[in-house]
Parts: C-alpha cells; sequence; structure tokens
C-alpha cells in the first residue's frame, strides 16, 4: 500500500458522449475540482461523439474544460470462433486500441477516470501501457454497453477494482466473471456544481406559470428508461381542483430519440387536457429550474445513485421516486419511495405533499443535512483510500 495524493497528477476522464446527463456533469464537476484543489492537469476523451449539446458546452466551460478528444468510431469487441465477421471486428477492435494508447500515451496519465461500462473497459485494456498507475471500473447503473465477448473478460481481469454506486452495480461482474466481492466498492456519487438561488417569482414568469401552483418537477434526459409519461398521467388524476403545476427538464435534442420521447410527451399532455397545467423544457439552466420547483420528482425503469436526487436535496426540495436501490442509498427510509410503474402510489404521495406544507418543508430540511456528505472532497477522499489500498 502506497500514498497516494491528487496533487498535481495529470488525469484523464473517459465519457461516453458531449451531452450532460448524470455521467457527464459528475465527470465535468470532479474535473473542475481536482483542477482548483490538486492543480491537477486535466484531460477528456469522448469515446462515441464529441459533438457537444449546447449545455454540455457551457457547462464545460465553466468547468474550465474546452477541449473533448475523439479517435473515431469507437470499436471494442472480440468474438471467439474464425469467421470473417470476426476477423474483421478483431483487426478494428485492435486498430482502435492502438490509436487510442498512442495518443493517450502523449498526455503522460497518472490516473484514468472513466464513466460507465465502455469506459472502463477501455481504461482497463490501455491504462498500463499509457503510463497510468491508477484506474478502475466505473459501473453507474446503466443496463448498456456489457458486450460478453473476449476483450471485455481480459479487461475485467486486468482492472484494479470495482466501483458502483449501488449494490446491484456489481451483479454482472460476481454473477458472469466470478470477482470477488472484496474487490467491488461502493462509491456514491456526489453534488457537482455550487448551488445558486434563482428568484422564484422572476422563474415562474419567463415560465408563465402562475404563482399560487405547487410546482412538481422531474428533471431527466428524455430517455427510455426514465418515465415522465407515468408521471405525467399521475398528475392528470390529482390535478382536478388543486393549484398545482408539472415541469420536466431533460434534452430533447440529444438525438432523435430523445426528440421522439419528447413529441410524445407533448401529444399526451394534449390528449390528457393538461397541455396549459404541464410545462415541457429543454436546454434550460438546472439550477433555475431546482431553484423553482416545490417537490422533485425521479420514475424511472433503473438507476445508480442518481445525481439528480441529490441535486434536489442540495436545494431542500422533498423527493418523490422510483423504489430502485440507488434511490434507497439516498433517500434511507422515506416513505416517498413508490414501486416501480405504480401510479397509484404516486399519485398518492404527490397528493400528501400538496396537502401538507409542513411535511414539506420538514422533508426539505433533511435532505439539506443528508445531502452534505454527498460531497466533492468526501468522494475524493475514498478514492485516495482504494488507490492507496490497490497499488
Amino acid at each position: 500500500m502506497a500514498d497516494f495524493s491528487f496533487q498535481n497528477k495529470t488525469v484523464v476522464f473517459i465519457i461516453k458522449v458531449c451531452s450532460l446527463a448524470g455521467a457527464e456533469r459528475q465527470a465535468l464537476g470532479l474535473a473542475a475540482f481536482l483542477k482548483e484543489k490538486y492543480n491537477c492537469k486535466i484531460h477528456f476523451i469522448a469515446t462515441h461523439s464529441n459533438e457537444q449539446t449546447e449545455e454540455f458546452r457551457k457547462f464545460a466551460l465553466s468547468c474550465g474544460v474546452d477541449k473533448i478528444e475523439y479517435y473515431g468510431v469507437p470499436s471494442l469487441a472480440i468474438r471467439k470462433g474464425y469467421t470473417y465477421t470476426n476477423l474483421k471486428k478483431t483487426i478494428r477492435a485492435l486498430r482502435y486500441l492502438y490509436m487510442v494508447k498512442a495518443e493517450v500515451k502523449k498526455m503522460k496519465p497518472d490516473v484514468i477516470i472513466p464513466y460507465m461500462n465502455f469506459a472502463s473497459k477501455l481504461a482497463a485494456l490501455i491504462y498500463k501501457s499509457v503510463g497510468a498507475k491508477y484506474t478502475f471500473w466505473h459501473e453507474l447503473g446503466e443496463s448498456d454497453n456489457y458486450y460478453y465477448d473476449e476483450l471485455e473478460k481480459k479487461a475485467v481481469k486486468q482492472i484494479p477494482f470495482f466501483c458502483a454506486n449501488a449494490k446491484d452495480g456489481f451483479n454482472t461482474f460476481i454473477e458472469k466473471y466470478n470477482v470477488k466481492e472484496e474487490k467491488c466498492h461502493l462509491l456514491t456519487q456526489y453534488v457537482s456544481f455550487k448551488r445558486v438561488d434563482y428568484d422564484n417569482n422572476t422563474t415562474r414568469e419567463e415560465f408563465k406559470i402562475p404563482k399560487n401552483k405547487l410546482i412538481y418537477g422531474m428533471i431527466a434526459h428524455f430517455r427510455d428508461q426514465k418515465h415522465p409519461e407515468l408521471l405525467m398521467e399521475a398528475f392528470s388524476k390529482m390535478e382536478n381542483n388543486r393549484n398545482v403545476h408539472l415541469l420536466f427538464l431533460g434534452n430533447k435534442d440529444n438525438d432523435a430519440d430523445t426528440l421522439s420521447k419528447y413529441n410524445s410527451l407533448v401529444a399526451l399532455s394534449e390528449n390528457l387536457g393538461i397541455k396549459d397545467k404541464v410545462s415541457l423544457l429543454s436546454g434550460e439552466s438546472v439550477e433555475k429550474i431546482l431553484s423553482v420547483l416545490d417537490v422533485g420528482v425521479l420514475v424511472s425503469e433503473f438507476e445508480g445513485a442518481p445525481t439528480v436526487l441529490m441535486e434536489y436535496m442540495m436545494y431542500g426540495k422533498p423527493i418523490i421516486a422510483t423504489n430502485h436501490v440507488g434511490c434507497k442509498l439516498l433517500m434511507e427510509e422515506s416513505e416517498f419511495l413508490v414501486p416501480k410503474n405504480d401510479e397509484n402510489t404516486l399519485r398518492e404521495k404527490m397528493i400528501t405533499l400538496y396537502e401538507d406544507a409542513n411535511l414539506r418543508e420538514s422533508i426539505g430540511k433533511e435532505h439539506l443535512e443528508l445531502v452534505k456528505k454527498y460531497s466533492l472532497e468526501n468522494y475524493c477522499l475514498r478514492l485516495k483510500e482504494l488507490f492507496e489500498k490497490y497499488s
């Protein structure tokens, strides 16, 4: 076990794309912290695209990141079997690895921090040959990007240790790859930006929300694993004779699927007859929306330990969330964790918070205390301990 410090280290971050979802926000926030506090030299690599959404570009610049490296269409799967298709994939994968190694080696990295499975696989395969001493497998509760191929097997064997922000993130490694549980460590995420409060009345005017409305809001990308339509259905059945408004914030322009999801939500609000009581926003400031919400909501198919719940907490909001392992980790024994796809319970919890202003306030105060342990300082301390353990 050797002492480790982030001081003056060169850190390479590997992300998938340049859109501002939870993983990317986490990576940029950590990069800014390491740069400011430890004088780290920072590099960023995007594996699947370096085309930046506007909200990503703005947040990246605020974090001191103005350049993202990209090395072309990724190819990182090698299958068993002597077929022409496998041979072509093997050649592409080896070329891709050679190119990435050559470029990253020029950065002279000390640490490689990947976000999600493809990035972790890549980090495992290159870190020794590019001169980095520290990396790990960083599983964030996403269900995609397991290939079960020969390179993944090799990567799993070579990586020093595994981190996930919820216990179920280790299932594939333990069950499929026979990784020992003692190499698996919880590494819960952190609040990646500083709280900025916007004027409530001004923000309501901007988005044409009446001052007397209680606002339920869900901040999440318009992706298949998120269920804003369930929240909209529940809202439509509880809004009669109540001064309520529903607000969604995501990025509809991320790709064709997110735009399709956004358009389907617009159509659903019209079909339910609640279009004038729903705001569907894209590309707006997260801090501005957090400032105006009364209740934060997250309903989804799966989650790790979602960053947005920490952000709701940082702004002192009561929360209703689907009862995933990561949500429970953050919200502990909250009575406002609801079963997956349970519209009735979701609606009941929304009504409970609407009817009790004192309850909303008391839960918000509890969340302000809970979120204090999810700081960047604590996260870096935990990483330091793990790097020392496996050095």
